[in-house]
């Protein structure tokens, strides 16, 4: 569909209403923007923070995704299929994941997944190297807005943005049909909207936290990643696109996490190569540490008021063992993308968004049930379990991993191409 382009940071204090308002500028909050974009609509991003490029000492940012290969395809597609812009670097690199080992550390049993020559288990990207590109091309395809959202009022066929604007230069206040709210998981503007957040505890570990960084192997990763449960959470070890350079996360109980934050940084790669057993020959090197809470939360409601749905973290987080944090926020951007589509002038209308609401919740539910699970199974929520609980676990993981149906569906529900996946998730439009 031809593309209606406003002027580049077009600030139109006179009253123009558009499409749809997206407060936020990260993974989730740019691919509402551009999807939205690309079918025509006028849209606006409301971002006071722009994205940057982050690299650590090893060249690599610290914070990578592993996604699925749907959501890598909408992703690539955002950027590709659109006419080219001379500003806008190319699609980054992904690694592929082709294998996958998972095991834990009381325990003798493990589980390999393999994926295929034509569709990987999933493709991990550099979060800081897609928002960068995206950003540019939104400055081409979208009103970019360098200010907070402050105050939001429905005021009938639209809802206004309040804006709090360093030096003047926008205006202060924001119309829009639909506002698509993408501004973590910390959402300023769903506290406005009046959407509470439940919070799932972590009985009996307490808090939790993770490390990420990156690691320079020893030996070539071969596209393998490695995920082990320790005591009180799981480690994984994700390959980026050098074959020696891996992205790391550890998640842990906090009071574990603190200390190993202050080690020294040949003392924190030791402590990561025995938590890990040494993978592809040992961790040869690690880059600065970024230590980050962890929660599992969920909004009460994803479309809060009239003509304001809740995206990506401001919709719920959860634990990054299995990486399906940000799936699930793009399976929200595709959504909001193929309702639009089949949306009127007036992308805002309340019918739409009820059902996506109640569909999103319904997934966020699922997910958030299984990383539950998925930690009590592997004996991080039960540090005091006697010997018959992980003889029965270790059986239950040997029957799994001796079924290739049983993980092929576990791969599916991971892609939302299963049962807790609500049949599938939407393609862009």
């Amino acid at each position: 569909m031809p593309m209606s382009q406003p002027p580049p940071n077009d600030r139109d204090a006179t009253g123009r209403v558009y499409d749809a308002a997206v407060v936020g500028a990260g993974i989730v909050g740019l691919a509402v923007a551009l999807a939205l974009a690309r079918q025509g609509r006028q849209v606006a991003v409301v971002e006071p923070t722009p994205p940057q490029r982050q690299r650590g000492v090893l060249g690599w940012d610290l914070r990578s995704v592993a996604l699925a290969p749907p959501a890598a395809a909408f992703l690539g597609e955002l950027l590709a299929s659109t006419a080219p812009v001379p500003e806008v670097s190319p699609v980054p690199d992904m690694a592929r994941i082709d294998a996958m080992h998972v095991w834990e550390h009381d325990g003798a049993a493990a589980l390999d997944f393999a994926g295929q020559r034509e569709r990987p288990l999933a493709l991990v990207m550099e979060n800081s190297a897609w928002t960068t590109r995206a950003w540019q091309l939104a400055q081409q395809r979208a009103t970019v807005v360098d200010a907070a959202a402050t105050g939001l009022v429905a005021r009938g066929d639209v809802t206004e943005l309040s804006l709090a604007v360093a030096g003047g230069n926008a205006e202060p206040v924001l119309r829009a049909r639909l506002i698509v709210v993408a501004d973590g998981a910390e959402s300023a503007v769903r506290q406005l909207a009046g959407a509470g957040v439940r919070h799932l505890s972590w009985p009996p570990i307490g808090e939790q936290q993770a490390i990420a960084t990156v690691a320079r192997l020893r030996r070539p990763h071969r596209n393998m990643a490695w995920q082990r449960f320790g005591a009180s959470g799981p480690a994984a070890l994700l390959p980026l696109p050098d074959e020696r350079h891996a992205a790391v996360i550890w998640s842990a109980a906090a009071a574990d996490q603190a200390p190993r934050l202050a080690l020294a940084e040949e003392a924190f790669r030791q402590a990561l190569d025995d938590e890990l057993e040494a993978p592809a020959g040992g961790i040869e090197a690690v880059d600065r540490r970024l230590g980050f809470a962890i929660r599992q939360t969920l909004a009460t409601d994803l479309n809060p008021m009239p003509r304001v749905v809740l995206a990506g973290d401001a919709a719920r987080t959860l634990h990054p063992l299995a990486g399906q944090g940000v799936n699930l926020g793009i399976e929200d951007a595709q959504a909001i993308a193929q309702t639009a589509a089949a949306a009127g002038a007036d992308i805002g209308a309340d019918s739409l968004w009820r059902r996506y609401a109640r569909q999103r919740r319904v997934r966020s539910k699922a997910m958030l049930c299984l990383m539950q699970a998925l930690l009590a199974a592997y004996g991080c929520a039960r540090p005091n379990e006697g010997p018959w609980w992980r003889l029965a676990r270790n059986v239950a993981v040997r029957c799994i991993d001796a079924s290739a149906a049983a993980k092929a569906q576990l791969v599916r529900e991971a892609m939302a191409l299963g049962p807790l996946g609500g049949h599938g998730a939407p393609h862009a439009a």
